[in-house]
């Protein structure tokens, strides 16, 4: 039983690391031109910040472009999946062969955090090189929320590919996502700008919370009670969204 298992974690863990590397590692060196595309969104509104010379907007404008490269690649993988599942009938292949949804869905989601890994790793230096400085125990808090809006963001969009049926509109609905979880929501802004009496609202978005942790990482000033809620909070999202992907996605057509 113990080499069964044994075996089974290892086709997995090898499944994984293939498909991560054909979908993310070789287009990152055979079109480079793909990574401005991650980089784009986030690093603009960081740029206008900047330019706009408020240098206390800095720090929660870094953690809003954190949690928005991260959030952005994970929801995005529901469009690469539905173009997979489309126009290659990939999904067909995987339904037939040994591997399970778990470890497709990781698979391809891994190969999408590899886009978002140099952006995160270029926000983490700008913030290690300012004045304040970011330690070991902040960039391991940020690697943590990056790890749960990364399981978050591709539950969502995997679940997503499973229904979507045509590539346009996979596009246009994950944009649109994107939209509410990382403009719209306090991402690059403290959430104590929002009126008391709507912050109920901005808490129901699991990146609200991913961005209040990361502000706190990066040695903002955040009430201890609020960052024990976004813990809970972002861990809980990460949890019930996962296991809607795994049991509510539509794995096989009919």
């Amino acid at each position: 039983m113990t080499q069964t298992i044994g075996t089974r974690v290892w086709r997995n863990l090898r499944t994984i690391g293939s498909l991560c590397y054909y979908l993310g590692i070789v287009p990152m060196y055979r079109i480079p031109t793909l990574l401005p595309f991650v980089f784009a969104t986030p690093f603009t509104i960081l740029f206008i910040l900047y330019v706009n010379g408020n240098p206390a907007a800095m720090p929660s404008g870094v953690a809003g472009a954190i949690t928005m490269t991260v959030s952005q690649q994970g929801l995005f993988l529901g469009a690469d999946l539905t173009n997979y599942k489309i126009e290659h009938k990939f999904q067909s292949m995987v339904v037939a062969s040994p591997v399970t949804p778990i470890t497709y869905m990781f698979a391809v989601a891994l190969s999408e955090l590899t886009f978002a890994a140099p952006a995160v790793a270029i926000l983490l230096a700008v913030i290690a090189s300012t004045t304040a400085g970011i330690g070991l125990v902040g960039i391991l808090q940020v690697l943590a929320v990056v790890l749960m809006t990364w399981v978050t963001t591709s539950s969502i969009g995997f679940f997503l590919s499973t229904y979507l049926l045509n590539t346009r509109t996979a596009f246009l609905t994950v944009s649109f996502i994107s939209i509410l979880l990382s403009i719209l929501p306090p991402v690059f802004y403290p959430i104590s700008l929002i009126p008391e009496g709507f912050r109920w609202l901005a808490e129901l978005v699991p990146t609200t919370h991913s961005s209040i942790l990361v502000q706190n990482a990066v040695g903002l000033s955040v009430p201890s009670s609020e960052v024990v809620t976004s813990w809970v909070a972002l861990a809980a999202f990460t949890v019930v969204f996962l296991l809607i992907a795994l049991f509510k996605a539509k794995w096989r057509e009919n």
